[in-house]
């Protein structure tokens, strides 16, 4: 087994991931626009007997993510898993009234990162295979007023998931998505009415999601699937309790 790579790994779902797969003892790099995120998490990694490297980058920029991604393999000595999770929000407006730039900034972050390092992880991973999970969302099933932008992206990551994962299954490459719901991270605020509200009763921790995605990761025959992590919000029936 070689290394793995999680961009947004210096927060949240992100950083629970790194945790996780560092846990089972492999290397792990934790790719994030904030290095000093990133180096935090990395150090807490090494501090426990683990190998990990820290790369400030914003998946963003095509190039630079591209170069990450080569960076990260390098380093492990090879590439056999990647959570692309870095994504941002954007606002809450109306779609009338989304700003267009706005609008294509969380488009070039959510769409634009994870196909650029999609696009690099694919490329590494032809010789011997591995495995890749991708960060959508339940905006990727349903849609969610006031979030055009980040309902646009997350179902724009589910084509891309399972386009890529029909065009490489041939050749020892599996590509899914999680599509997790309320989580408890720095990104989600004001949980109570939404955790009153829930089919569970409370928001997901990043561990649990973390979970998810090393059991995608590791289940050898499973690719293009586009996995909830919701606590059943999406399978109840609205206006039911």
């Amino acid at each position: 087994m070689t290394g793995a790579l999680v961009t947004g790994g210096g927060r949240g779902i992100g950083a629970a991931v790194v945790r996780r797969i560092a846990a089972e003892g492999v290397p792990v790099a934790v790719l994030d626009r904030d290095g000093a995120a990133a180096s935090a998490v990395a150090a807490e990694i090494t501090g426990t007997g683990g190998r990990a490297l820290a790369i400030e980058v914003d998946v963003a920029k095509a190039d630079r993510a591209a170069e990450a991604v080569e960076t990260a393999a390098e380093w492990a000595g090879g590439l056999a898993f990647a959570y692309n999770n870095a994504g941002v929000t954007g606002i809450r407006a109306e779609t009338a009234d989304y700003p267009e730039d706005v609008f294509w900034r969380v488009q070039y972050v959510n769409v634009g990162g994870v196909l650029s390092c999609l696009r690099a992880e694919l490329r590494l991973m032809l010789a011997g295979g591995g495995a890749i999970v991708n960060a959508a969302s339940g905006a990727a099933v349903a849609g969610v007023p006031g979030s055009s932008a980040y309902a646009a992206s997350k179902h724009a990551i589910a084509g891309l998931t399972r386009t890529a994962a029909v065009e490489y299954a041939s050749r020892g490459i599996r590509v899914n998505a999680v599509a997790p719901g309320l989580v408890r991270t720095g990104l989600v605020r004001d949980l109570d009415d939404f955790e009153a509200a829930h089919p569970a009763g409370r928001a997901a921790e990043p561990e649990e999601v973390a979970e998810a995605v090393w059991w995608l990761l590791n289940a050898s025959y499973v690719t293009g699937v586009l996995l909830p992590v919701d606590g059943g919000l999406l399978a109840r029936v609205p206006g039911l309790s």
